[in-house]
């Protein structure tokens, strides 16, 4: 078999956030519980609008449109939303998606809440993710609140080396690395057969770079939010209900943040 190195948009966007979280067990309930427990803490109504930054291939993204949210959702892969588009039209509920980059938001006042799903928070520079947080700010309107999903920083999962079965191939998972001094978890080297091309495709240093996170906090992320403008930050253990408190043990990381 040749081997090939592509990058993020190029190819793994698509193997990682279609095809191997579609081979998730149980990921639709759970996409359904998030929804669910973002409604109830946002307190929020049919007709309100809401931003999903870096949606991925929609999943979020479609579930609160059909809950009868306006959603406006961009993901910086455009292969990813054309996976989104394709599926909202298959699922028949409009969605705003679009292609952008999370540093360049320029909208005003518009959203009633946001989020940031899936750990998507902490791609950048200190500088640059400060920059996407200011950018979700203003975003919101008076009254609106943004909802970070990150890990656990001090109850980060046991990464290990996996081989998983996807469509048209198989997936070989190397596991995290955790820079501590840097607080960056590094990103992953990954191979996929594609039995269906009979090549083994490489992640190149766009695919590999999109995977580094940098891992802030609770008090990190609570002086950044406070510094940009946000009146009061809440933490929780986990995205679904009911709420749990944070803790050093907890699942997740749920950061709220009112403006």
């Amino acid at each position: 078999m040749e081997k090939v190195e592509l990058g993020w948009d190029e190819f793994w966007a698509e193997i990682f956030r279609v095809r191997h979280r579609r081979a998730i067990q149980g990921i639709e309930q759970y996409d359904k519980l998030v929804v669910a427990f973002i409604i109830e803490v946002f307190t929020l109504k049919k007709g309100n609008e809401i931003l999903d930054i870096a949606c991925g291939a929609g999943d979020h993204s479609i579930e609160f449109a059909k809950r009868g949210l306006k959603v406006t959702a961009f993901d910086i892969a455009q292969s990813l939303i054309d996976v989104a588009k394709k599926r909202a039209k298959d699922e028949k509920v409009e969605v705003n998606f679009y292609t952008g980059d999370m540093r360049d938001m320029s909208f005003e006042s518009q959203f009633k809440a946001a989020v940031m799903l899936s750990h998507s928070f902490g791609f950048f520079n200190h500088e640059e993710n400060k920059r996407v947080l200011m950018g979700a700010f203003h975003a919101l309107k008076d009254d609106g609140c943004l909802l970070l999903d990150l890990m656990n920083p001090y109850n980060l999962p046991k990464f290990q080396k996996t081989w998983t079965q996807l469509e048209g191939g198989f997936l070989l998972n190397e596991p995290h690395v955790l820079d501590a001094h840097a607080g960056v978890l590094t990103g992953r080297p990954a191979m996929f057969f594609d039995m269906e091309e009979d090549r083994i495709v490489l992640m190149d240093q766009d695919a590999l770079s999109n995977n580094d996170i940098r891992m802030y906090t609770a008090l990190e992320i609570r002086e950044m939010l406070e510094e940009i403008g946000f009146s009061k930050v809440e933490f929780y253990g986990q995205h679904i209900l009911p709420r749990l408190p944070y803790a050093a043990n907890s699942e997740r990381m749920v950061v709220i943040a009112h403006r």
